[in-house]
């Protein structure tokens, strides 16, 4: 009789047995794919190829001229090897062992974030220049120089010019033989066409009182930055007594990438930080873009007013201008799916089929790791990573002869980040 335990024994036997039987019967309808029922030499060779420049192939086997290494065979039973259908499969096995990873593409607003280096400089709007007009001499230099700070109507300089003394005299003979009211008046335009100041002439009308000495003085607040007059010195009518710049607003600019102009709207967000401050907000009211750009450097200039009322921002500060811009609504796909070859860019998508078809794009902007495309509808799926295997069997498969390039998109690319993009 036989035992229990025997009985147990050999049920557990077949069962193993069986299972193993239909395991091995089964495995080439789950993995058709890496199927080997036939030997390398019963199958019919494609081609040869360098698995490291796989969309070259050759008509027999040897060694790469690119690489140190034999040629790989390409049979004709393997998948995608001579099929009719679009795009080409991958062994499962190997996609999940490469943690293979994609993302459907979507509508959506590129964001632009920039820091841009940005200096403090004078307000060229306010901007004087002091001439005498007339030639004469210097009586006294007030203690003042390059870089001091003057309120309007500050005294620059004391001088003597005999061409106004001789003026006032012909007035003052006029008008006590009692001429012509035209001709007085004209002797009046004259002495301030020559450059006598106003409260002067308004002086000798009143007091009718020949002025030798007159003293030039500031027209504007702001900083004398050039004053090069001593005292007893000759000058000319084109000498420049005084240049003065004003400092309230000061002018803030920035060099931005000509890339970046289109989005320099109305909603763009700009924010500045400055070195000497950090802890302080300085509220932009309004900026300029202007009109013309650097050949050099392909860059537009940037200006924006600042309002320094209480003088803390000097004129060759450094600074920092924030950008925050928004572009239009794209077609977005992460950046790291853009394949480009130089010559062309394209993406990996997954057709419904779970087959691998690529597709050639264009890339229209990149900015934080994500590109904005032209030839992709919304949802569609691109592949992150594993790019380099996909590629280069769709390359030994023939899927990128029959890569077309869709309807009007050209093969050159537009990048701009700078990045940043």
């Amino acid at each position: 009789m036989v035992s229990p335990k025997l009985k147990l024994t050999i049920a557990v036997s077949c069962g193993l047995i069986l299972g193993a039987i239909i395991m091995i019967a089964a495995y080439p309808y789950f993995y058709p794919e890496i199927n080997n029922d036939r030997s390398p030499a019963e199958k019919e060779v494609l081609f040869w190829y360098d698995p490291m420049k796989p969309d070259v192939k050759f008509d027999k086997p040897g060694k790469s001229p690119f690489m140190d290494m034999d040629l790989v065979p390409k049979y004709r039973d393997e998948a995608g090897a001579g099929e009719d259908t679009e795009g080409v499969r991958i062994n499962p096995v190997l996609l999940q062992n490469l943690g293979l990873k994609t993302e459907k593409s979507r509508k959506g607003h590129l964001q632009y974030r920039q820091l841009l280096p940005a200096n403090i400089g004078f307000n060229d709007h306010q901007f004087a220049i002091v001439q005498a007009r007339s030639a004469g001499f210097v009586e006294q230099v007030y203690p003042l120089t390059a870089g001091d700070k003057v309120r309007s109507g500050a005294p620059l300089i004391d001088i003597t010019v005999p061409e106004w003394v001789e003026a006032q005299s012909e007035y003052l003979l006029l008008s006590a033989a009692g001429g012509a009211a035209i001709q007085l008046k004209g002797i009046l335009e004259r002495l301030r066409l020559a450059g006598m100041p106003p409260e002067d002439i308004q002086r000798l009308r009143k007091e009718r009182v020949i002025q030798t000495h007159f003293t030039l003085k500031a027209p504007i607040d702001g900083v004398i930055t050039a004053f090069d007059l001593r005292n007893g010195m000759n000058i000319s009518k084109d000498n420049v007594v005084a240049q003065i710049q004003g400092i309230d607003p000061v002018w803030v600019t920035a060099a931005v990438p000509e890339s970046l102009a289109a989005l320099l709207n109305d909603a763009a967000l700009l924010s500045l930080s400055i070195p000497a401050y950090p802890n302080e907000d300085f509220p932009i009211q309004h900026w300029s873009l202007l009109p013309s750009a650097d050949p050099t450097t392909r860059t537009l200039q940037l200006r924006i007013p600042i309002n320094n009322s209480q003088e803390r921002l000097k004129p060759g500060m450094n600074a920092y201008l924030k950008l925050h811009l928004q572009g239009p609504e794209q077609v977005l796909i992460p950046s790291e799916a853009v394949i480009d070859t130089g010559q062309q860019q394209r993406v990996i998508t997954v057709n419904s089929q779970g087959r691998f078809v690529p597709k050639a794009i264009k890339l229209i902007h990149e900015s934080q790791s994500q590109a904005a495309v032209e030839g992709l509808a919304e949802g569609e799926s691109v592949v992150v990573n594993g790019l380099f295997l996909i590629d280069s069997e769709a390359s030994i498969n023939g899927a990128l002869e029959r890569l077309k390039m869709p309807e009007n998109i050209p093969e050159a690319s537009v990048d701009t980040e700078h990045s940043g993009h």
